[in-house]
């Protein structure tokens, strides 16, 4: 009867494994900084999805076709309402309360945007700069060119 050794084995793989281990953890090294990038970036894309500035996006859109070709524009209520005469109809655009509101000729009203601590209206010539402070303390300003009729 003849005895294996296991030194016979171990003797052929003549140090593979630790060039093996070598070899992952360069790969590793390779990777990690791809997995600190994609983590980073996808921080930054979480971040762009908080609902307070998906709202303020979406308002600053919707109050840029009513400053397309106004025939007036004024600063109203100290710096916090905005009135616009487009094509014969006048817009009030005010802060009320913790949202932003929307009245046509002074009767009732459409909420354009909730969630606002502060905001504020400058008209500086053809320029309207908007600033404002959402309830999540994130401060949003948005620069528009009003254009004629």
């Amino acid at each position: 009867m003849r005895r294996v050794t296991s030194r016979q084995t171990l003797s052929t793989q003549q140090g593979y494994v630790y060039y093996n281990v070598l070899l992952d953890l360069l790969l590793v090294a390779a990777l990690m900084p791809l997995i600190i990038l994609f983590y980073m970036y996808t921080a930054n894309y979480m971040e762009d999805l908080e609902a307070g500035k998906i709202e303020w996006r979406l308002f600053s859109t919707e109050l840029q076709a009513y400053l397309h070709s106004v025939d007036s524009i004024q600063i109203t209520h100290g710096n916090t309402g905005l009135r616009v005469v487009q094509a014969g109809v006048e817009y009030d655009i005010e802060v009320y309360g913790s949202f932003i509101r929307k009245q046509k000729f002074n009767q009732g009203h459409e909420i354009m945007m909730t969630g606002i601590s502060q905001c504020s209206f400058q008209l500086e010539g053809d320029v309207l700069k908007i600033t404002a402070v959402l309830l999540s303390g994130s401060e949003e300003r948005y620069e528009y060119a009003i254009t004629g009729p």
